[in-house]
């Protein structure tokens, strides 16, 4: 992934960790697949693909709030990507 990219995301999660129940798992999984996509497109399809296998409810909001974030983000900074608004259930 391009650095900005990576910048981005990072910043969207850094935004919304104050609100999130479980911050450095979630933390440890956006920098694994950081490292593991080569752009912001497939980093939100991975991401959205994970978020909807899991079964805690809160770890599924914790996923929510850091993509809504990132959505904010990315439309503020003109990526000219549209994320979608949620993870699948």
């Amino acid at each position: 992934m391009l650095e900005k990219d990576a910048n981005l995301v990072m910043s969207s999660l850094y935004s919304a960790l104050p609100y999130i129940a479980h911050p450095s798992e979630l933390k440890d999984f956006i920098k694994k697949e950081v490292e593991s996509c080569d752009c912001v497109e497939n980093f939100v399809e991975n991401f959205k693909k994970k978020m909807s296998e899991k079964i805690d409810i809160t770890r599924k909001t914790d996923g929510q709030i850091f993509f809504n974030e990132l959505c904010r983000t990315l439309k503020i900074n003109s990526i000219g990507f549209n994320p979608g608004n949620e993870i699948s259930s």
